[in-house]
């Protein structure tokens, strides 16, 4: 395989990643809901790796190359099924928030990698394109490492609320002498009742 061969698989890499990054994304938003600036942070994120994409997808064209269909659906499969392994669980939004942190450190490594590659092939406006992509999923991350550093302790001390408010489980009172009077049957009824059920 040529460095010329390679940096177009590389490539191709890049563009399904990014194309399975969306769908996540996109969950990500929803659970979000209730998290306003978190959810701006993802939505703006979802736009620009969608940009990201359409961005592989032209350095791609440069060499007459295609993206690869099936990269692109493993990429959706493998993102569908890492959200539904984590939207069952209760702490969602702080297992999305680590998927995320360590997806965009993932991003960040391909760019470098595919910056020095450009650089070598002399691919100079594809290096410049990896770089401006590289700066912002850079600043995504950092987003992304503040808001683990807010939101988990609010997570924990919702946890700690839940607790308390749980009630606790308490051993009942043994029957006064009253109550087990009431319970017993009296020899009227008991006969009453052998009659019926004869």
């Amino acid at each position: 395989m040529t460095k010329r061969e390679q940096f177009i698989q590389w490539l191709s890499d890049a563009h399904a990643m990014e194309v399975g990054i969306i769908s996540t994304l996109e969950k990500h938003a929803a659970d979000a809901k209730g998290l306003p600036k978190a959810r701006a942070a993802i939505t703006k994120h979802l736009k620009e790796t969608k940009r990201h994409a359409a961005e592989m997808k032209k350095a791609l064209g440069t060499f007459g190359a295609t993206p690869s269909v099936l990269k692109e659906g493993l990429s959706k499969v493998g993102s569908l099924v890492t959200g539904l392994t984590v939207s069952l669980a209760q702490d969602t939004v702080i297992k999305n928030g680590i998927a995320d942190f360590a997806t965009e450190h993932l991003e960040i490594a391909c760019y470098q990698s595919l910056i020095v590659t450009a650089k070598e092939l002399g691919q100079t406006k594809i290096a410049a394109t990896c770089k401006a992509i590289l700066k912002e999923e850079q600043a995504m991350a950092k987003v992304l490492e503040a808001q683990l550093k807010e939101l988990t302790p609010l997570y924990l001390q919702q946890l700690d609320a839940e607790a308390v408010e749980e009630p606790s489980l308490v051993t009942a009172p043994p029957p006064t002498r009253r109550a087990l009077r009431i319970t017993k049957t009296s020899p009227k009824r008991k006969s009453a009742r052998q009659s019926l059920t004869k």
